[in-house]
């Protein structure tokens, strides 16, 4: 899968003109950008996490619909110049197996905010239907 930054940028609704800019100035640091696009797209655990982080921002109210693909491709395209740059410094890392520690560290958070959620919603429905309608509910309380 090729991916080019002028697309990336123009999603976000930067002028490609940065997309040329970031090239020179990785191209004059010596930073593979080229090879970090193409690792980027086999970390499958990172791409979880920026798409979880979206949409945890958008239940808060943080991230509209309309932006979501804006913010998803800005954590992209920083998630991208971030691993370039490791690459620079440390082109022997396992990266592979970092994306799998970090996408089944995601995977626990996922599982902890649909429990919290879920447990959000439950008060929620239980106010809302229960004491709001004044339907009678089994209690061990004396109120």
């Amino acid at each position: 899968m090729e991916v080019k930054i002028g697309e990336l940028l123009k999603a976000i609704g930067l002028p490609v003109g940065i997309a040329a800019i970031i090239v020179a100035v990785a191209a004059f640091l010596g930073v593979p950008l080229d090879q970090a696009f193409t690792l980027f797209g086999l970390l499958i655990g990172v791409q979880f996490v920026i798409a979880f982080t979206v949409d945890v921002l958008k239940h808060f109210g943080v991230v509209d619909d309309g932006t979501a693909g804006k913010w998803s491709a800005g954590f992209n395209l920083v998630a991208v110049i971030g691993l370039a740059i490791a690459l620079k410094f440390y082109p022997s890392f396992d990266y592979v197996s970092l994306d799998a520690y970090i996408y089944e560290i995601g995977k626990a958070i996922a599982i902890l905010v649909t429990f919290i959620l879920q447990m959000i919603g439950t008060r929620s429905a239980h106010r809302a239907y229960v004491r709001g309608l004044g339907i009678s509910r089994f209690s061990h309380s004396v109120t």
